[in-house]
């Protein structure tokens, strides 16, 4: 192992003969050497004497006297290769979480927490979380994740499987927290883009249940609409209603903060994706890890407020798909419409056609008063005929009256998914033409 106890403090041995050049190591290791053999250096977990090796086969480690090696020690190498491959933020973002939930295991008399490789060192397993936890008999592995692409996705998938596996089998449920720069969200198309490793690690927590919940309310309410792609998601299969989070950690120094992604994951597939359900919200490192039942990593206002919008929002785009049905509907009866005209209407008729519409053109209304009917769905026809004249006319002064046209249309989308009085419709169809 690396790690010893010298006057009285932990000693890595690795860290620390780093610091020097070359031509300096060979004299550290012999200072370090000699002090170890004059019973200097101790092992941290059993106090019994270590012995500084240093060969051309082995790596710099310290060792027990033979016949004197202990069971922590051996679980620490065995953890300590498992976590070689990250880098160096895991250790720091991993003893601030281990501080804020041991600080909580002082008021908490049902709750346990413990470095892995400590709790499980006399059970001598393959492989170790880097914190366990126990509240009330209910058992968790909690491990921090960085370098998730370096060393390759396809082998950190294979490990992360292979440990979720272990973890399950020996009764622990597993939460990952992976470092904030694997994060790849794009929330103006409501897609995560996703390592493989980082769809394996999406786990399922109470509040995933609530929002599948949701979902189900909103599929009994508008059967037969795909709400991914209400959204505009491009889904590269069918996808079940399975919500899922995602945790990442963003740290500066010694401050950490979390955020959480609800999302519904897509073909298991490359490349890897997800729906997601909301933007990501970030929490301070003493909300997130409030242990009750669970390690809660969630603000139940928040969710709560999360899940307000989302239904809001679906039932808003299944508003604007119904007007844009019934627009391309309207926009067929108009060409058909206009098509029997110039066949049964001779050109007399139509140039008197025009000569009244020019007429209307001329119509002066006040354009707020008139917007503000659309908003609520008070236009007669009359004021459709009009407001559509007007537009015509005036559109270009629309900002005198900070309005745009651009925000009438939106308004005329969602007054057509409204009303179904055929002279009014027909005037607003006119305007989204404009």
């Amino acid at each position: 192992m690396d790690v010893a106890l010298y006057e009285g403090k932990t000693l890595n041995i690795t860290a620390e003969i780093s610091r020097y050049n070359d031509s300096e190591k060979n004299r550290m290791i012999d200072k370090y050497r000699k002090a170890a053999e004059k019973k200097a250096m101790v092992c941290p977990f059993c106090h019994e004497e270590l012995r500084l090796r240093a060969g051309e086969i082995n790596e710099i480690h310290f060792a027990h006297l033979k016949g004197k090696s202990c069971q922590q020690s051996e679980a620490y190498d065995t953890y300590h290769n498992q976590t070689k491959r990250e880098n160096k933020k895991h250790s720091v973002i991993k003893e601030i979480i281990y501080n804020e939930l041991k600080g909580q295991e002082l008021i908490r008399p049902d709750l346990k927490v413990e470095y892995g490789f400590k709790e499980k060192a006399e059970e001598k397993w393959k492989n170790y979380p880097d914190i366990y936890l126990n509240k009330n008999g209910r058992e968790f592995a909690v491990s921090v994740i960085t370098n998730v692409h370096e060393i390759g996705d396809e082998k950190i998938v294979k490990t992360i499987h292979k440990r979720n596996k272990y973890f399950k089998d020996k009764g622990l449920e597993s939460i990952w927290f992976i470092e904030d720069r694997e994060l790849a969200d794009d929330y103006g198309h409501r897609v995560l883009h996703l390592w493989e490793a980082e769809y394996s690690l999406a786990i399922k927590t109470e509040e995933d249940y609530k929002w599948d919940k949701l979902l189900k309310e909103m599929s009994e309410e508008f059967p037969g609409q795909n709400i991914p792609h209400l959204f505009g998601y491009r889904a590269q299969g069918t996808m079940k209603p399975d919500v899922r989070s995602l945790y990442y950690v963003h740290s500066m120094g010694d401050d950490i903060t979390f955020s959480v992604y609800r999302l519904i994951l897509d073909q298991m597939k490359s490349p890897f994706r997800g729906f997601a359900l909301t933007e990501g919200y970030r929490m301070n490192i003493s909300q997130a890890l409030i242990v009750r039942d669970e390690i809660l990593l969630s603000d139940k206002e928040q969710e709560e407020s999360n899940r307000r919008d989302f239904a809001n929002q679906v039932l808003l785009q299944v508003e604007v798909l119904k007007a844009e049905t019934a627009l391309r509907r309207r926009e067929n009866e108009v060409k058909y419409d206009q098509k029997v005209r110039e066949e049964y209407f001779p050109s007399s008729v139509q140039e008197a056609l025009a000569e009244a519409t020019a007429v209307y053109e001329a119509v002066d209304i006040d354009i707020v008063e008139y917007v503000s009917k659309l908003k609520y769905l008070s236009l007669s026809p009359n004021e459709a005929n009009s407001l559509f004249y007007y537009l015509k006319q005036h559109k270009g002064e629309l900002e005198d009256y900070g309005l745009s046209l651009t925000e009438v249309k939106r308004w005329v989308r969602y007054a057509l998914g409204k009303i179904s009085e055929p002279k009014i419709r027909t005037w607003l169809v006119e305007i989204e033409e404009l």
